[in-house]
């Protein structure tokens, strides 16, 4: 649908997911995509420099994915395109400034790589059972 260059290199991308359901109702939905690639200049970010590129690289891969939807259930087909709409600027507004800081990649990275140490550590810690 859209793609929006943010400030801080990443790109912010729009996907609808909307079908229709039955009759002239419809479900709308938009999936929000940013890819941030695990590149050296990345991964040297602040909150990310108690951690090794290998290591971040190993458990997360080249890059890492933050994605979000936003739906509604049931519109008349004759409001969904502008709920489209509407969904995807509420969006734009509501967040643009967080996605666009020049921490977001780093402070996300961060969260995803502890996310996935800990899994990797229960299922260790489940292995040894």
């Amino acid at each position: 649908m859209k793609t929006l260059q943010l400030s801080n290199g990443l790109e912010m991308d729009f996907y609808d997911i909307s079908r229709k359901l039955a009759g002239d109702r419809w479900y709308v939905g938009v999936i929000v995509r940013i890819d941030i690639p695990l590149t050296d200049l990345l991964l040297k970010n602040e909150p990310l420099s108690g951690h090794s590129i290998e290591e971040i690289r190993k458990a997360l891969g080249g890059s890492i994915r933050f994605q979000q939807k936003r739906d509604r259930h049931y519109i008349d087909e004759r409001e969904k395109d502008a709920l489209l709409q509407e969904l995807m600027n509420s969006f734009i507004k509501s967040t643009l400034n967080y996605f666009s800081h020049p921490d977001f990649p780093g402070n996300y990275v961060l969260k995803e790589l502890k996310a996935c140490l800990k899994q990797q550590a229960w299922r260790q810690h489940d292995h040894r059972r």
